[in-house]
């Protein structure tokens, strides 16, 4: 494209429209939104922070205008089935322990539905904030590709995968999750991770390598002091890995069978 002004204006706007599709969380809402169990109450909180920068924070509560109709066509949702999420946002509660103390929030205290396909919701200023703040511990989440994902394990698990992909270089694209930490996160209570794997990690991976530019691999976390009749390293978790990258100089390759026992 020839750098003329209307062409450099068109790109600018190309790139503005290209923004907006993120939405950018601090990972400790993160880590606490993929324990719940709604994928379009992750939506809809998702589309406000796509625009976050829009609403103004108050002292204690955010008042936040949202337009019906767009939102139901960017989630996906009737706006019958719209209303019956924000009404079981309203039940879920966020929690917070820090300092010897804990502090409890529900995710939306208000909801407003208006005539006009106007909605407006109010949202506690502590958890607008964590997603508001851009800071460099945040997590940047494609909004386009997420909105795509039917499956909430497929959504918590490209939330989980957006969180891997901000550790830096030095720290390694991956992370260990044992099965507790992987039933807490994904709301199922397997008791083996090898029923795990098959009916939630192959399903996820399956629906993430056809939607999302992000994918993962996995290995067993095997517990090399902890053998089973036959003799073998008992499976106590997961290794995840991305599996894809924007810079060609991050491709991971797979682990060895040494390397998934340590």
């Amino acid at each position: 494209m020839v750098p003329t002004p209307a062409n450099i204006k068109k790109m600018k706007a190309l790139e503005k429209k290209k923004l907006t599709n993120f939405a950018k969380i601090k990972n400790s809402l993160i880590e606490a939104l993929v324990k719940k169990n709604n994928s379009h109450a992750l939506k809809i909180l998702l589309y406000i922070a796509k625009d976050i920068q829009q609403f103004k924070a108050g002292f204690e509560i955010v008042k936040i205008t949202l337009d019906a109709k767009e939102l139901c066509k960017y989630t996906g949702l009737s706006s019958k089935s719209l209303t019956s999420n924000l009404l079981k946002m309203m039940e879920t509660t966020i929690s917070f322990f820090e300092n010897e103390h804990e502090e409890h929030f529900t995710l939306l205290p208000r909801v407003h539905i208006a005539y006009g396909g106007v909605i407006e919701v109010d949202m506690y200023a502590k958890i607008f904030n964590l997603i508001s703040e851009v800071t460099n511990k945040y997590t940047s989440i494609n909004l386009t590709n997420l909105m795509k994902l039917k499956s909430k394990h497929s959504i918590r698990m490209m939330m989980l995968l957006e969180y891997i992909n901000g550790f830096s270089k030095d720290i390694g694209k991956n992370k260990r999750y044992l099965l507790e930490e992987l039933n807490g996160m994904f709301g199922t209570n397997y008791k083996h991770t090898k029923d795990f794997v098959r009916f939630i990690l192959v399903p996820v991976k399956k629906e993430l390598d056809t939607f999302s530019k992000l994918s993962f691999i996995h290995t067993l976390y095997l517990d090399k002091d902890d053998v089973t009749r036959g003799g073998r390293p008992s499976a106590k978790g997961i290794n995840l890995f991305l599996s894809e990258f924007q810079e060609s100089d991050c491709r991971i390759r797979t682990p060895s069978h040494d390397e998934a026992l340590s």
